[in-house]
């Protein structure tokens, strides 16, 4: 039987991603984070219409996107600790 790996990521704050985050540059930082293209971005909602807002979550999770929202906003912690 073949192993697989665990489909889970942990991505991992680099300081490339906490300048990208700062400058709220969307493509860096999926660049940086390795993000697919469907999925959300852990910047803030008010900044990138394609961002996350934690007290917000989507009404359904039947899209890709909808189904990042939990990883989102992990890094989006991660990355509001990091700046401090």
């Amino acid at each position: 039987m073949k192993r697989r790996g665990s489909k889970s990521k942990n991505r991992i704050i680099t300081p490339a991603a906490v300048e990208a985050f700062k400058a709220n540059d969307y493509k860096a930082l999926h660049r940086v984070l390795g993000l697919k293209p469907w999925e959300m971005s852990p910047l803030p909602r008010d900044i990138e219409p394609l961002g996350c807002d934690p007290e917000r979550p989507p009404n359904s999770r039947a899209t890709l996107f909808d189904q990042s929202f939990d990883q989102a906003v992990e890094l989006q912690r991660a990355l509001l600790e990091a700046v401090q």
